[in-house]
């Protein structure tokens, strides 16, 4: 798959000029981004069908964080550094973009993007969820249809704010997936019926054949939902087309390739055209 015209536009931009902008291209070839003295970059885990072990699904994005000295910065404290409601903005969705064009710079024609949304966002922005990056979706040429927003295990337990959040999202056109840490938080609410993805971890759900119990109840709970089980460190026996499977044993989190930026695929020739991304609050 070639890289969207509007996307290759926008690398050839930064390409020309990487001064005194948030987002520039590394020496990797990949997109990363400066906020306050740091840098953020990313990297994906692949996500498999438990029926399909060879061809990734989707891939979950994560930020990595270097200070100017070159020490990492865990995500969480990452995190803690905004001082209020519109550094968290920003920096949730700075580092969406970034997940986004590193993707998309990848050329993979049909895995899905899971993006995680920071609880500090959801509790910021009280219109349309979801409105702001489907415009960065959009100004990118790729299809909103093909991003996952993943929302934090906190969101599941307030179920007003639950509805008003996937209400929102599907507006835009972005499907949902919600992370649990009990099969019990499905329990009470038709709204979480309506999500395209579940998630939990596997330590939380029983061993031996209780496992098998636990996992046909959120199968149970939506009729349409897929089974997203995460952390897996050894191979999950269960070959049903539903359930989905994530952790160290299927592949850890890495950089992606950018065809975009080989030979085989070489830039596309536009000029007098600019492709702006407005991630700000």
């Amino acid at each position: 798959m070639r890289v969207p015209s509007k996307t290759q536009l926008f690398i050839d931009g930064l390409k020309s000029n990487n001064v005194n902008r948030p987002l520039f291209l590394n020496g990797a070839g990949e997109i990363s981004a400066r906020w306050q003295n740091l840098t953020l970059s990313s990297v994906f885990q692949p996500i498999f069908r438990s029926t399909d072990l060879v061809n990734p699904y989707a891939y979950e994005a994560f930020v990595r964080c270097i200070d100017a000295y070159g020490n990492q910065i865990k995500p969480g404290d990452l995190f803690s550094k905004p001082v209020d409601d519109n550094e968290i903005t920003s920096l949730d969705r700075l580092c969406r973009t970034i997940h986004l064009l590193n993707f998309t710079l990848h050329g993979i024609d049909d895995a899905l993007l899971f993006l995680n949304v920071h609880e500090g966002l959801i509790s910021a922005i009280d219109d349309n969820h979801g409105s702001a990056f489907r415009k960065v979706v959009d100004a990118l040429g790729f299809s909103p249809n093909r991003i996952v927003i993943e929302l934090p295990i906190s969101l599941v337990k307030d179920t007003k704010r639950l509805h008003f959040v996937l209400q929102n999202n599907r507006l835009n056109s972005l499907k949902v997936a919600i992370n649990i840490d009990s099969i019990t938080d499905l329990q009470g609410s038709s709204e979480r019926a309506h999500v395209h993805y579940i998630k939990i971890a596997r330590h939380l759900l029983q061993s031996g054949a209780n496992l098998y119990s636990d996992i046909e109840q959120p199968k149970s709970t939506s009729s349409e939902a897929n089974i997203v089980i995460t952390k897996n460190l050894d191979q999950l026996a269960f070959h049903d087309s539903r359930i989905l499977v994530q952790g160290e044993f299927y592949g850890s989190p890495a950089t992606l390739t950018a065809p975009a930026l080989t030979k085989t695929n070489p830039p596309v020739q536009q000029t007098q055209q600019r492709v702006c991304l407005h991630i700000g609050g």
